[in-house]
């Protein structure tokens, strides 16, 4: 469910969009913009990215970041998976199905969620984490 309100809550150009979700008997159903480029991962199994077109991806992944963690946001999965294209080369965040809020409340998290070989190296020692450590060690 968090997911759906982070999605809700928080646009950002760099960020998929949701447009409405739905409760279908147990389920929750997610109505979202459509990006028919596809994930990063099929794209990259398939061509060479140029060192432009990378430099282009990660900037869009840490403009979308910046805006979550301004907001207290942790994705905790960033991985090629999570990166989705247009036809046109725009580049969105998705995936929120691990995310976690960050607040004066709780600052800090510990716990073990995400893609094993996408994770950062503390969060697997299980030491408490920020937004910083968190979602930035995928992108290097």
């Amino acid at each position: 469910v968090l997911q759906v309100v982070i999605m809700r809550d928080y646009q950002h150009v760099n960020v998929v969009e949701m447009y409405k979700s739905y409760l279908v008997g147990e389920e929750l159903w997610v109505l979202m913009e459509f990006l028919q480029g596809g994930a990063l991962t099929d794209i990259v199994s398939q061509i060479r990215l140029n060192e432009e077109q990378i430099a282009t991806v990660c900037e869009s992944v840490l403009q979308a970041l910046s805006y979550l963690h301004s907001q207290g946001v942790i994705h905790r999965d960033i991985k090629s998976d999570s990166i989705l294209l247009t036809l046109d080369g725009r580049v969105k965040l998705s995936d929120f199905g691990f995310c976690a809020q960050i607040s004066k409340d709780v600052p800090k998290r510990k716990s073990l969620v995400g893609t094993p070989y996408w994770m950062a190296p503390e969060v697997i020692a299980r030491i408490p984490y920020t937004t910083e450590v968190r979602d930035q060690p995928p992108l290097g």
